[in-house]
């Protein structure tokens, strides 16, 4: 059976502060795609409207993404941790995306290595820069880069 909003919100719910906003965060596709995220349409009509299409989606996704403690993910981690405080909330936030960062930001395929090889030392050193996680968001960390990096 398909994952639904109120599991990913339950399994969210189970985790510490931290390690529920980083797994709510790296699961905003699925959220946009289950709760029918609409985008505006926008004009790819000629190569001049296609850039601008391209640039203003650009910049909505950076905008989502540098100001997340103030989006969407706030709400789905407010449903998860309901008696955290909206401060908890959003410096938990801003702590994920910049986890989630660093990972991807410290992955390198290397010079011929298995790829796989060097997702676990991309993990560790964003973890050894941000406040600690739990072992499983570590390893689930190292899937996701892993899966986005293959």
């Amino acid at each position: 059976m398909p994952r639904t909003v109120d599991d990913i919100i339950a399994e969210a719910a189970a985790l510490p502060l931290r390690d529920a906003a980083y797994a709510i965060w790296r699961e905003k596709i699925t959220f946009e795609r289950l709760e029918g995220r609409i985008w505006p349409q926008r004009d790819f009509s000629t190569p001049e409207a296609s850039e601008k299409s391209m640039q203003e989606i650009s910049a909505r996704l950076k905008y989502e993404h540098d100001f997340a403690q103030d989006g969407p993910t706030f709400d789905r981690l407010k449903r998860a941790h309901p008696r955290a405080s909206d401060a908890e909330l959003k410096q938990a936030i801003v702590e994920a995306v910049k986890f989630d960062d660093d990972c991807f930001k410290y992955f390198s395929y290397g010079s011929g290595e298995n790829y796989l090889d060097n997702t676990p030392r991309a993990v560790a050193r964003a973890a050894r820069e941000n406040p600690p996680y739990l072992e499983t968001t570590y390893r689930d960390a190292e899937n996701w880069v892993a899966y986005n990096m293959k």
